[in-house]
């Protein structure tokens, strides 16, 4: 999707940036863009520049999110030849032996890569 946002209008979770089903990934990313939606309409006076602010915070972490899904491709969890089966299986053997229990580095830097804003400032008691 280039554009989440039109003027006052914003897409929201999987129809702003739905990620791979393969990522597992879903509910989080909508919590996380729920979560910032909120923050900047309470921090902007203007819900244009919030709309806008919402999309310029999330969209790089939720584009690294749904990369990690395609680069890891879906062979790896729904095999459909002898080949991609006999593939998955040696690296799930492989990660065994090795003890690797994680997607990766680069998983792990984009998992890591979005602190989310402090919007505690903008809450009414």
């Amino acid at each position: 999707m280039p554009r989440w946002s039109s003027g006052r209008v914003a897409l929201v979770g999987d129809a702003a940036h739905a990620p791979s089903f393969l990522s597992g990934q879903g509910s989080s990313l909508a919590l996380v863009g729920a979560y910032v939606l909120a923050g900047e309409l309470a921090a902007h006076a203007d819900p244009v520049d919030a709309v806008a602010s919402y999309e310029r915070i999330a969209r790089p972490f939720m584009e690294a999110k749904q990369a990690l899904a395609s680069k890891k491709g879906g062979s790896l969890l729904m095999p459909r030849t002898q080949e991609e089966l006999d593939a998955r299986n040696s690296t799930l053997a492989a990660m065994q032996q090795s003890g690797e229990t994680s997607r990766g580095d680069h998983a792990g830097q984009v998992h890591n890569s979005l602190t989310l804003p402090d919007y505690t400032r903008w809450l009414r008691a």
